[in-house]
């Protein structure tokens, strides 16, 4: 009876989880390459924040230098946060062949108070000229197609702040076993609908990709407002939305994509420098009850099969051939599960079985970001940000 108690308890947990995931796939909005016909367009500032990225503007500084776009109503600026490698001189030698207004700038010195990366975007919104500034990460590769369906699908809603999750990239067996179950977490605490509603608090955005009408950016100080976020996105969505200005959230596989992390080490860095700040954990106890609800939905569901197949073995009766076949019945759902995330994104399906990690690494992760806020000791590419 224990272990049909329990079994109970997992499948009214698990059903949850997977019933919150249905629901958010369907509010997913996805901008879509090329669905556009107009002609006018409005110029545009481009500006990628870049410290110590040189081989990584070869992609993403070179993706956005060969946009479909009116050479006119196009600006890049890089950003050259006081890099300590060749991010300055790569920048310049591809702008030099640029047909669009293209310059790298020099960081300014970081104030008191400011976070390295929200400094840097700053330095190049004082410098930007267009009616829109289009905010994007080093580590990003664009479609040719990219800038011009973002801003027709921006015009056509009257977005003040669009930003978008770009198809994330994963190449390494590192990256396939770890973030899709991570994914699909952190995935379980975004309301996509409720961030689209002007009526709801709910305040969704990614700092891979930030598009601001400027009259909206310089209405609310630039960055100025989120100077000392370490999660500067979902600050920025926030702030932009208290003071009722139109933000979006939406998908865009087609248009960019992205390799955030190479390996588990960096992404155990990277995610622990904000991972508290994404699931809204402000105390211990949150914490606690976080990484034991990421162990319950990862674990829960294949230990009690084992389980409830030990009893059944070692006393066949009725109830627990039932108990075992409930559970094999939730172990197979939650793999389809697995394999459909896996194929949207586009890793071999053989990697399905390893989400229950990812899931609970969420939960170490938690713990450990909420340890290094308290400690102020999160850095990032050589900063100490808290």
């Amino acid at each position: 009876m224990v272990l049909l108690a329990l079994t109970i308890l997992s499948i009214i947990g698990v059903l949850v989880f997977l019933i919150k995931l249905g629901i958010l796939a369907q509010h997913r909005v996805h901008i879509k390459r090329g669905q556009y016909s107009r002609d006018d367009w409005p110029s545009v500032t481009i500006v990628i924040p870049a410290r110590n990225e040189e081989h990584n503007l070869k992609i993403s500084l070179g993706s956005i230098l060969e946009q479909d776009y009116p050479v006119d109503k196009l600006e890049v600026i890089v950003v050259d946060d006081f890099s300590e490698d060749q991010t300055r001189q790569v920048a310049q030698q591809m702008m030099s062949q640029s047909q669009f207004n293209a310059q790298c700038i020099s960081g300014r010195p970081l104030p008191k108070g400011w976070i390295g990366k929200s400094n840097a975007c700053m330095a190049g919104a004082l410098q930007a000229n267009g009616e829109y500034i289009f905010f994007i990460d080093a580590d990003t590769q664009s479609d040719k197609k990219m800038l011009k369906s973002i801003i027709d699908f921006t015009l056509s809603k009257e977005i003040d702040l669009l930003s978008f999750n770009p198809r994330q990239l994963m190449l390494s067996a590192s990256e396939k076993t770890l973030l899709p179950g991570l994914f699909l977490s952190i995935a379980s605490f975004m309301k996509f609908h409720e961030s689209n509603d002007p009526d709801k608090e709910e305040a969704i955005a990614n700092g891979q990709a930030m598009l601001f009408k400027t009259s909206a950016y310089k209405a609310v100080e630039g960055h100025t407002v989120v100077a000392s976020e370490i999660s500067e996105d979902l600050a920025f969505a926030k702030a932009m939305k208290e003071r009722k200005f139109n933000i979006f959230w939406a998908f865009a596989d087609d248009l960019m994509s992205t390799r955030m992390y190479t390996s588990a080490a960096e992404i155990w860095h990277g995610f622990s420098k904000n991972m508290n700040r994404i699931v809204e954990v402000n105390n211990f106890a949150s914490a606690i009850t976080l990484l034991s609800k990421s162990f319950f939905i990862a674990w829960s569901t294949p230990l009690l099969l084992l389980l409830s197949w030990l009893s059944y073995n070692s006393e066949p009766t009725q109830i627990a051939l039932f108990v075992v076949g409930i559970n094999l019945l939730m172990q197979l759902i939650l793999l389809i599960t697995y394999g459909v995330l896996a194929t949207q994104l586009f890793v071999p399906i053989i990697y399905a079985i390893f989400v229950p990690f990812g899931i609970t690494l969420q939960g170490l992760l938690v713990i450990n970001s909420y340890r290094l806020s308290k400690q102020k000791s999160i850095s990032w590419k050589g900063r100490v940000v808290e």
